[in-house]
């Protein structure tokens, strides 16, 4: 609603300026009229045409295209939405002319309309063709020039890709990773069930845990408000006066979630996890399997927690039973691919292959850092082993 207000303000204001000008140029209330509604029509025309320019980009060059939403008039946003390998050959390369398809269309468009207007006799023509060429360079440099803060900016990504390749391609598999991980939570939690949060409900038809998960699915990176909403959940977790079964749900969603993130941030980035931050993992992931010992999402947590705790044999024995192929799907994908990781710090390299080939392209992004794991032979101490853990 907010992006339909503010094209109709800009419309509205273009409308007037245009009126105002072509009464000037023509002295004719009709032609400034006709002038105001064509250059208003032409704003909206402009933004199909710059995503069109994104999308024929994206397709020349072979860039995977996941969403084309271009519908000015209902107030949705207009993109072309890619999801490119970070591995691709030649990807800031790409990135940068993807970036640059829109802009550019609008301002190849807006000199077309110029030139057009040189060789018209009829002073509105000439006047609605040279103010639409104007709203279309407004449009492309606009883009370009004023790249703001968004990741949606057409200038923001152009810069990153141009300034810091290596780190837009860590970003965007980063990106990837953390859509995994919002992925296995969902899993977690419909393996759980309906689940009775007695006691973790501060107000009427509210659930912490619920709006939580759909925050993080809005967050691109580990946002400080997002740690201070985990941390609230984490103590009522522990609180003696929440239910058992609530207490565990929320044990399985953050252990998991954050049990993941160290996970990539170890192999990744190289940052040891803390003892303190392991602790804390397996304080949560006991929580869940003390109530629910015989569920795979609560073993799948506790299995992360031995995982980071540098006891792979305790993550090992806990995922045994799991099968290829077994329900739920993808909770039996991510309990491979963590057996997998954890048959790769025990040598058995031949079993960590066979678990990699079983979990299929379920998780992709999990499974590279799983097979990098495995490539390092023998497994590097990522995680700092905790006692008593």
């Amino acid at each position: 609603m907010k992006l339909r207000r503010r094209l109709v303000a800009v419309s509205l204001l273009l409308a007037v300026e245009t009126a105002a000008f072509a009464l000037l140029v023509t002295e004719s209330v009709t032609d400034a009229i006709a002038a105001a509604g064509l250059t208003c029509a032409s704003l909206w025309l402009h933004l199909v045409l710059h995503e069109c320019g994104h999308l024929v980009v994206a397709k020349l060059l072979r860039l995977p295209v996941v969403a084309v939403r271009i519908a000015p008039f209902n107030g949705w946003r207009n993109e072309v939405a890619v999801r490119p390998s970070p591995s691709m050959p030649g990807l800031p390369l790409r990135m940068v002319l993807f970036n640059l398809g829109g802009p550019l269309t609008n301002l190849c468009v807006a000199t077309a309309l110029a030139v057009a207007s040189t060789s018209t006799g009829t002073a509105l023509t000439r006047l609605t063709l040279l103010c639409a060429a104007f709203v279309g360079a407004l449009l492309g440099l606009t883009n370009l020039l004023l790249p703001g803060r968004s990741t949606c900016s057409d200038g923001q990504n152009l810069l990153r890709w141009l300034r810091a390749p290596a780190a837009a391609r860590d970003g965007l598999r980063a990106g990837y990773y953390q859509e995994e991980v919002v992925r296995a939570l969902w899993a977690v939690t419909r393996a759980g069930g309906d689940v009775h949060r007695v006691g973790i409900q501060p107000r009427a038809g509210s659930d912490p845990l619920a709006a939580y998960q759909q925050r993080l699915m809005a967050e691109p990176t580990r946002s400080a408000e997002l740690i201070t909403e985990a941390e609230r959940l984490a103590a009522l977790a522990r609180a003696g006066s929440t239910d058992p079964a609530a207490a565990a749900a929320i044990g399985q969603v953050l252990s998991v979630q954050f049990g993941l993130w160290y996970l990539y941030a170890a192999v990744v980035a190289g940052a040891p996890v803390e003892r303190r931050e392991v602790r804390e993992i397996s304080e949560l992931a006991r929580i869940a399997v003390r109530t629910q010992p015989g569920v795979l999402s609560a073993r799948i947590a506790m299995s992360l927690a031995h995982l980071l705790g540098q006891r792979p044999e305790d993550a090992r024995s806990l995922l045994l039973d799991v099968r290829p192929g077994a329900e739920p799907v993808d909770l039996c994908a991510v309990a491979l691919l963590l057996r997998a990781a954890a048959e790769s710090y025990l040598g058995n390299h031949a079993d960590a292959d066979h678990l990699l080939r079983a979990a299929r392209d379920d998780y992709p992004q999990l499974a590279q850092l799983v097979a990098a794991i495995r490539a390092t032979d023998p497994a590097p101490p990522l995680f700092a082993p905790v006692a008593g853990a």
